[in-house]
């Protein structure tokens, strides 16, 4: 949450050049203004509301915050998901940081097994299940039927993850993020000694660049 496709590319730019000569990186802005003043600062704030800022410079959300049990705009971005998917797929991995971790965690729950939100993703959408997942400080929204149904149930997910944790994140604490990671059949952890980042340094751009490797040779 709080930040955009562009925002999220520049971030990312040394994992982006490691990357570059095997695989290609779409970046996706999520559909909903972040407003809230417990997730954003002033200035991101204002700039949201100025119809003339750049969009570079507002932030946007899968999902708007709220304490009811449904997640508030999950539908208008799962639209636009399916839309990017449809339109410049086939994609083989997701990979999200934060709130845009969970939200690609929970595609790939539903891309996984398509009798656990067919209301999203039916059995005959048209795109096939990603081989990969990539999610750095991602969650289970447990509030959430939703998250519960797909990720707190008897069966694992079977797509290889790679889950990046920070010992130092105090936004989403290491046990959160490892207890999604739970939820997947043999997750690959990357514990990193940063915060509320995705690593960038040297061992974790190598562990990265192995993981997207391995599934460039098949």
């Amino acid at each position: 949450m709080s930040q955009n496709g562009t925002i999220f590319r520049k971030k990312t730019a040394v994992i982006r050049k490691k990357l570059d000569k095997i695989a290609d990186l779409v970046y996706i802005t999520a559909p909903h203004l972040s407003l809230h003043p417990d997730h954003t600062s002033e200035a991101l704030r204002e700039a949201a509301a100025d119809p003339t800022a750049p969009e570079e410079l507002k932030p946007f959300g899968w999902w708007l915050p709220s304490d009811g049990e449904q997640f508030e705009g999950l539908d208008e971005s799962m639209t636009l998901l399916k839309k990017v998917l449809i339109e410049q797929g086939p994609f083989d991995g997701v990979f999200g940081f934060s709130q845009g971790a969970a939200l690609a965690s929970m595609l790939t729950a539903m891309m996984d097994d398509r009798s656990l939100a067919p209301e999203y993703i039916p059995e005959d959408f048209a795109h096939p299940t990603f081989r990969f997942a990539m999610v750095s400080a991602s969650f289970i929204a447990e509030n959430k039927p939703l998250a519960r149904r797909l990720f707190l149930g008897d069966k694992s997910i079977s797509t290889p993850s790679l889950h990046m944790i920070g010992e130092k994140d105090t936004l989403i604490v290491p046990e959160r993020m490892e207890k999604l990671a739970g939820a997947f059949d043999q997750p690959q952890l990357l514990v990193h000694a940063g915060g509320h980042v995705v690593p960038s340094n040297a061992p974790s751009r190598n562990t990265i660049m192995e993981f997207v490797s391995s599934f460039t040779t098949n």
